[in-house]
């Protein structure tokens, strides 16, 4: 399975990451191809709500930024992990950028009532993690990426929550366990 790994945090080393990178070979290990992209690292703007992506002929963004290519990559893959840490209550905001800009991987004719999704069928899985607790902080994220996940028509292998995260020692075999039964639903 090709799978698209995707870190939301700002820091490419810090607790999210060592979280993903854990992930990331329990899935290798599975014989699971995955490519890692850091979004924070790159520059990536909010959809502007131009529909654009709408007009028929047209395909993904017309705002032709370093989200382009993730686009055509979760178009490619099989399976999306997202990862990201709790930032006032939501996603970081270039991983927002990313996920706002999803928009474009859905289309329709005029006069339909539903959508069809580029990535009908495809699982996804998110990792957040959160200095404060899951209720009413790290949860908010889980509940925007499970609407995601049924709005593009997609399958969720689930979602890990590392809350209260204090530290990469919070990365402990508990959640290491929940991080390799996250792997197996891929």
């Amino acid at each position: 399975m090709k799978i698209l790994s995707l870190l939301g945090s700002p820091k490419k080393n810090g607790n999210t990451a060592h979280a993903l990178n854990y992930l990331e070979e329990q899935l290798k290990q599975q014989n699971h191809e995955v490519k890692h992209i850091h979004v924070s690292s790159l520059s990536i703007e909010g959809c502007r709500e131009c529909y654009w992506c709408k007009q028929e002929g047209n395909f993904l963004c017309c705002n032709n930024d370093d989200a382009i290519p993730i686009l055509k990559e979760m178009v490619d893959a099989d399976a999306i992990l997202f990862s990201a840490p709790t930032f006032c209550w939501g996603f970081p905001a270039q991983m927002k950028a990313l996920l706002d800009r999803m928009f474009c991987l859905l289309s329709w004719k005029e006069g339909d009532t539903e959508s069809k999704s580029l990535l009908e069928g495809k699982t996804m899985a998110l990792i957040v993690t959160a200095g404060g607790e899951v209720e009413n902080n790290a949860e908010l994220l889980g509940i925007a990426f499970n609407n995601m996940v049924e709005f593009m028509n997609c399958k969720s292998a689930g979602i890990v929550y590392i809350a209260p995260c204090e530290g990469i020692q919070s990365i402990n075999d508990s959640i290491k366990q929940q991080l390799d039964k996250l792997s197996k639903n891929f």
